[in-house]
Parts: C-alpha cells; sequence; structure tokens
C-alpha cells in the first residue's frame, strides 16, 4: 500500500478538520482559484464518532503501477483495537496484460471472517440499500443522504461481491452509482457498514465516506491471435476514505448525513458561480440555503452570510435517478485577498 497527501491529487475534495467540540460535519471543496473554498454543513450526531482506526483522514490508496500482477490490500480496523474488520482490495489492472483482450478491474470492501469454518461470524460486514422494487442490489450500492443505516427491512448484505467499483475493457464501465450519474468517475459514495465491536463485543452499525476516481490510459495488448492492438481504458486512479463514523450505542440506528457536492465553480470577473448538489434525491427549495463567506479558515474564520449574493435558484428538479442541481451567484468582496465560501441548510 502506498498513500500520498491529498492535496497532490488534482480535484480532489478532502474533508476539513473538525474539533472536538465542533457541531457540524464540514465537507470541503477546493479549487484552483485562490478564492474558492466551499464548505457543505450537516449536524453531528450525540451518540456518532469518528474511527479512530483509520485517522488521519483522509486515507489515500493507490493502486499498483499499471500492468503489475499484485493487487493493492489494506486491513481495516474501524476501533484500532486487535480485531481486523475490513479488507480493501484493488485489484491489479488486468486490462494491461498483454494477452488479457478482455480484462477487468475491481474495488472490494470485504468484511473480515475470523472464523472460516464458521462464515457466519463476522468482524465486518458491507450493506447495502434495497432496489426500489425491493429486490437486493448484486453489488454494494452507496447510501443516499438521509438514509438509515440498522436494524431495518431496506438494508440488507449484497448478494454478489461487496464491490465499490468495477471497469471493464467493454461495456458502459466505470461503473457509476445511479445517484451521481450527471459526475465523472465514482464520487464521494456512502457506504454502509455493521461491525463487532473490540469494546463491548456488541454489534454496531456505521458509514464510510468514499472517493474513488478511474483515470483513462491507452495500453497495448495482444489478441489471443497474435495481433498488437491498443485501446484506450479505465483504470483505477485511487481509491479514498474522506470519513468513517459509527454509532457507539450497540445496535443503534445511524442516519447517512445530507451533504452537498460542488458541481461546478465558475471565478469570473464580474461574478462567482456556484453549482452545487445533494447526495439525495430530496426536493430541498432553494430558500433552505444560505451562501457563507469567510475571509479566512480554522480558527480564526469569521462566517457570515455573504451580502453580494444577488441568485439563488433550484436549476433543476430531482428524479428517482439523479439529484437536483442548483445555482447561486455572488460578487467577490472589494479588495479581498483570499475569501471562502460554504453551503448551510437552514
Amino acid at each position: 500500500m502506498k498513500t500520498i497527501p491529498m492535496e497532490d491529487i488534482p480535484n480532489s475534495t478532502p474533508p476539513s478538520p473538525m474539533s472536538a467540540d465542533s457541531q457540524k460535519r464540514l465537507l470541503a471543496y477546493s479549487t484552483a482559484a485562490s478564492l474558492g473554498a466551499f464548505f457543505a454543513g450537516q449536524n453531528a450526531e450525540a451518540a456518532v464518532v469518528r474511527a479512530p482506526g483509520l485517522a488521519p483522514y483522509p486515507v489515500v490508496i493507490l493502486p499498483q503501477p499499471v500492468g503489475s500482477t499484485n493487487g493493492t490490500y489494506l486491513n481495516l480496523s474501524i476501533e484500532g483495537g486487535s480485531i481486523t474488520n475490513f479488507l480493501l482490495n484493488i485489484a491489479p489492472d488486468l486490462l494491461s496484460h498483454p494477452t488479457n483482450k478482455f480484462g477487468s478491474q475491481l474495488v472490494d470492501l470485504i468484511g473480515f471472517v475470523p472464523d472460516t469454518n464458521n462464515p457466519a461470524v463476522n468482524n465486518g460486514q458491507v450493506l447495502t440499500p434495497l432496489r426500489s422494487d425491493g429486490t437486493t442490489n448484486g453489488y454494494c450500492v452507496a447510501f443516499l443522504g438521509g438514509s438509515i443505516i440498522g436494524n431495518n427491512a431496506n438494508i440488507t448484505a449484497p448478494s454478489y461481491q461487496p464491490r465499490l467499483a468495477l471497469s471493464y475493457n467493454y461495456g458502459g464501465y466505470p461503473w457509476v452509482n445511479y445517484a451521481w450519474n450527471a459526475a465523472p468517475g465514482f464520487p464521494s459514495e456512502f457506504i454502509g457498514f455493521k461491525f463487532t465491536s473490540s469494546v463491548d463485543g456488541q454489534t454496531h452499525f456505521g458509514y464510510m465516506d468514499f472517493q474513488i476516481s478511474f483515470v483513462t490510459a491507452s495500453i497495448d495488448y495482444i489478441t489471443p491471435e497474435g495481433t498488437t492492438n491498443t485501446a484506450t481504458k479505465q483504470i483505477v486512479k485511487s481509491v479514498v476514505i474522506n470519513d468513517c463514523r459509527y454509532e457507539t450505542t450497540p445496535n443503534a440506528d445511524i442516519t447517512v448525513p445530507v451533504l452537498f457536492k460542488i458541481t461546478n465553480f465558475a471565478n469570473e470577473a464580474d461574478k462567482v458561480t456556484i453549482d452545487f448538489s445533494p447526495n439525495s434525491t430530496d426536493n430541498f427549495d432553494a430558500s433552505t440555503f444560505v451562501i457563507e463567506t469567510s475571509p479566512t479558515l480554522g480558527p480564526s474564520a469569521h462566517w457570515t452570510a455573504d451580502p453580494n449574493v444577488f441568485y439563488l435558484s433550484q436549476e433543476t428538479l430531482p428524479t428517482s435517478t439523479k439529484p437536483a442541481i442548483y445555482e447561486a451567484q455572488t460578487v467577490r468582496i472589494a479588495g479581498a485577498t483570499t475569501q471562502y465560501w460554504r453551503i448551510k441548510k437552514m
């Protein structure tokens, strides 16, 4: 496994640091411009804690180099104790193997089974929502914001593999979650899970905020007939765990936070345009959002409602497969060398 700082990855979306007494969960989106950091606020739940075993965040996992026959494996211990809860596996890039015409690359989050003679006992178990028709999902599908993970009829284990991402040399892949099909690659997703605590030995529910990205590569391969061809394919670039939280009360439900993804940012001479979407298909009224601004970040930040916002509207309605898009337009504060914005929902 190899990890690199989040700021070294272009177009990344790291979460901002949280103080111990913070009452808000902030998701940051930084742009290349000096005037452009955005935050979406979410109230923290009292019994929900950040998984210490995976800290510090973000956790960045890179696959092996193109053409390697080795996979990348990372053991995840939610609490950081003696129990291994999950194995994160990034398969080798089989797309580039010389004689593999229809290779694939996948990312799996596998619950650890301590006793192979008793597979019913799991240290960790990935969970997925049911389809709208009540059937199970073949792969692990992300939870939308506002979903409840716990002992309820809408939650199940994946019926096939706990697969987070999949890239084929053919077909409509890489696999993209239906709720984010307006964005390229595999954006930030909330994956549900339950695990056996190393502290109390009981079951706890939680979620991981994943971001999986792909990169296009032109790779030579040799067909079984011996002909050399070049194909443009998608391979895994990185797997990032932005956050991981769990409910400290045994067997208690946990709610996936509603966050907002910045889908477009335009820093023009006469205005700043911010397009954003929730990680849910709820139809929020645009009047429930407030655009705040501050000249600094961290302890010295002073957030106030941006007085220069002159346009805030819902641009598209949500559907069953796509979130709504909202747009805000504002004017930079005169003379400001650095300015930051965040999006709050009332």
